[in-house]
């Protein structure tokens, strides 16, 4: 099943994406968004002005580099669009310092969109 365009930034609007109603895109949001560039949806939500971090291999290795330090640092969370396998390792690993997962989407080609929540 292919996703509109429409159905996407709707499921973004859900996850906390800086949407208004009018499809307007409102003041940058501070959530670092991690990003599978192998997945169609991932083209869609590139922004300059958003805060990123390219999953391009062991999503361990980058929650343990760089996403841990942004979770305990900033209140805002992380959100994603990858894999099932990897948003579950981000939920794992989320849980382990008190946050908690929600999935706001799901394709049909095995991608997820997730966001990380403190409390």
């Amino acid at each position: 099943m292919s996703t509109t365009r429409r159905e996407f930034l709707i499921a973004m609007g859900a996850a906390g994406w800086p949407w208004n109603a009018s499809g307007v895109v409102m003041r940058a949001s501070t959530r670092i968004w991690v990003v599978d560039r192998d997945l169609p949806q991932s083209r869609l939500v590139l922004r300059r002005d958003a805060r990123f971090a390219a999953l391009s291999g062991d999503a361990g290795w980058l929650w343990i580099e760089r996403l841990s330090k942004e979770a305990v640092a900033r209140s805002d969370g992380i959100g994603g669009i990858t894999r099932f396998a990897d948003a579950f390792v981000f939920a794992q690993l989320g849980a382990e310092i008190g946050m908690r997962a929600q999935h706001h989407r799901a394709w049909d080609d095995g991608s997820l969109l997730w966001t990380l929540e403190h409390g």
